[in-house]
């Protein structure tokens, strides 16, 4: 598909928030990584509420250099919109999106290259190791990819984030999709097309602090779940069944026990009903806890409002 290269266009998407002392390494390592490769590079920054210098140091820099274009959104909408901004308005025959943390190395993007060039529409980049997280961080994402390839009806890629190459057949197939709670790995997935992986090393961050802390981790775990997966709503129902079957059988064994071999204890019932309510309860609530999840989807859906609202950028498509 892509055996002619040459006056094609890779579009790197950096989404950012207050990166200012990461911003300018990337660009440099980024820039060197399209010295030794035959296509041309356009990058495309998106501000999603930084308060920092951040934005300015892009504006200054695309000053300097026309391949540099932003998108300053008017607020912070979160980490997959402001991916999905810079999907919907880079014109490169292929896009890269990475963070601008240096955790995925600008480095990889070479290996992509080659797979796409071999003809492949998607190229996940999946981490071999995970450089300056913590313990309980790596094994919980260890548990989750693998809990969420094994519910999903896709083929998720275990193991990777949203460092990932698409062809624009894949970018405008993930384009046409407008969904509100969007989980960008998953969807890489859904779409289909002929897709591979690059294996690569995870670093530390190389300055200032997480933006997926675990508190939000766990967030995109649950959009994710509740996104490509209706495993929930099934648990909810294998779950009642059986406490329906427990329910009967256990007033089955009490009725037989306490009639024919041994007479009930005086507090025997007050015990048991209250163990049944706090039970009852705590089931009902985590029920509709998941319920609830998916039906906020299904609301956040009809409202229709846009995925995100752009304050100004210097790309037009």
């Amino acid at each position: 598909m892509n055996s002619d290269s040459k006056n094609k266009k890779i579009s790197v998407i950096v989404p950012f928030l207050n990166e200012q002392e990461n911003l300018p390494l990337l660009y440099e390592r980024c820039t060197q990584v399209f010295h030794s490769l035959e296509e041309d590079v356009e990058f495309v920054f998106i501000d999603d509420g930084s308060t920092d210098g951040s934005l300015a140091w892009v504006k200054q820099t695309a000053a300097k250099d026309p391949s540099v274009k932003y998108i300053q959104l008017s607020r912070n909408f979160g980490h997959q919109r402001a991916i999905t901004s810079g999907m919907h308005l880079c014109t490169g025959d292929a896009a890269v999106i990475i963070d601008a943390d240096l955790q995925d190395p600008p480095e990889v993007i070479a290996d992509m290259v080659v797979k796409w060039k071999e003809g492949f529409e998607v190229v996940h980049a999946v981490r071999s190791s995970r450089k300056g997280e913590s313990r309980l961080k790596k094994f919980l994402a260890h548990i989750f990819y693998r809990l969420l390839s094994k519910m999903t009806e896709v083929d998720m890629v275990v193991d990777a984030g949203d460092f990932r190459l698409l062809d624009r057949k894949a970018l405008d197939a993930l384009n046409a999709m407008p969904e509100q709670h969007r989980y960008m790995r998953g969807l890489a997935s859904w779409i289909g097309f002929s897709q591979t992986t690059v294996e690569y090393e995870r670093d530390a961050r190389h300055a200032g602090v997480t933006k997926y802390p675990l508190i939000k981790s766990i967030a995109l775990a649950l959009n994710a779940i509740t996104s490509f997966s209706g495993t929930p709503l099934r648990l909810i129902f294998y779950l009642g069944t059986l406490l329906c079957t427990l329910s009967v059988g256990i007033g089955i064994y009490l009725f037989i026990v306490w009639t024919f071999i041994q007479t009930s204890p005086s507090h025997a019932g007050t015990t048991y009903l209250t163990l049944a309510i706090f039970f009852v309860s705590g089931l009902q609530m985590l029920c509709m806890g998941i319920l609830g999840q998916y039906l906020r989807r299904v609301f956040d859906e009809i409202k229709n409002r846009p995925l995100y609202l752009i304050k100004q950028t210097n790309l037009e498509k």
